[in-house]
């Protein structure tokens, strides 16, 4: 396409994904937060805040301040493959609630407009009817924590048989999640990671229209599929363009154009297009984002 992408969309970037000793390094989480927020050439972004008081109120002024629009949400932080958010025992959906009353507690603190989530373990060979139904439980509880702030749950799909192997799961499961959850919970939707999408066993095609409806947010990403021995099989999120990884610029441009095709990408929506990788090996940060930042343009170009 000849318009410029941002016409169609708004561009952002994930803060913890680019800085991955975020995870266990409060102080680098809250010196690069500080930093990425004053980007000037995204317009949103997905975060999330370190523990600790003192330094966290510094982030949440920082934060509201960017100017950013649509800021989101992750629950990064949760420890989901040793605790599901579909967990059968009461002391644990205890603790599950207890974790998240913070994290939404730091959502509304940010201003942030969406809270991105998804179901963590079991795997659907090894669950029970009971996990399904606490799962669905959790999400009714979830969005009415959020709905009296204005914020819309973002249900994230993953795999549920190659790396995170997790509940849910499909897009077609998602979906009906959310539809079976209707007309009690109106602010839950899906942030589709296309990096996820292969991992699924899913084409662009099927994921995204069936999506559509509920679609959200968009993160654009990477993942390695077809080389179980590759150091960086399944969701480990590597850079788009990745040697040995299922995105580059040719699905990129298929991405792109189905996104315009559902209407998700338009003048009069501008959806969040959010690029999501850990960097290049041997490249900075900097030169990772310009890199995916250049793939983008090309692929916008040939949709």
């Amino acid at each position: 396409m000849k318009d410029d992408i941002r016409e169609f969309a708004r561009l952002g970037l994930v803060h913890h994904m680019l800085y991955p000793r975020c995870t266990d390094d409060a102080a680098h989480h809250a010196v690069t937060l500080r930093d990425f927020v004053k980007r000037s050439d995204i317009e949103t972004f997905d975060c999330c805040l370190p523990y600790g008081d003192g330094v966290r109120e510094e982030l949440v002024a920082a934060v509201r301040g960017s100017g950013k629009a649509d800021i989101t949400f992750a629950t990064h932080l949760f420890p989901l493959r040793k605790l599901g958010f579909s967990a059968v025992s009461d002391s644990e959906q205890g603790i599950v609630r207890l974790v998240l009353r913070d994290m939404v507690e730091q959502a509304v603190a940010i201003g942030a407009t969406g809270f991105i989530f998804a179901s963590g373990q079991p795997a659907p060979d090894k669950a029970t009817p009971a996990h399904y139904r606490a799962f669905a439980d959790f999400c009714r509880w979830l969005c009415g924590e959020l709905a009296p702030h204005g914020i819309t749950a973002l249900l994230e799909p993953f795999d549920t048989d190659i790396d995170k192997r997790f509940l849910y799961g499909p897009t077609e499961a998602c979906v009906a999640l959310i539809r079976s959850l209707q007309p009690e919970v109106r602010n839950l939707g899906i942030e589709l990671d296309v990096a996820h999408v292969p991992l699924m066993h899913e084409t662009f095609e099927q994921a995204i229209c069936t999506v559509a409806p509920h679609l959200k947010r968009v993160h654009l990403g990477n993942c390695v599929l077809k080389d179980p021995n590759h150091p960086r099989y399944g969701d480990t999120h590597p850079p788009i363009g990745f040697d040995g990884g299922e995105i580059d610029v040719p699905e990129l441009a298929r991405i792109l154009r189905l996104l315009v095709e559902v209407g998700f990408l338009s003048r009069d929506r501008r959806g969040s297009l959010v690029i999501e990788m850990t960097p290049w090996p041997g490249r900075s940060v900097e030169e990772t984002i310009q890199d995916s930042f250049a793939r983008l343009a090309r692929a916008w170009a040939l949709a």
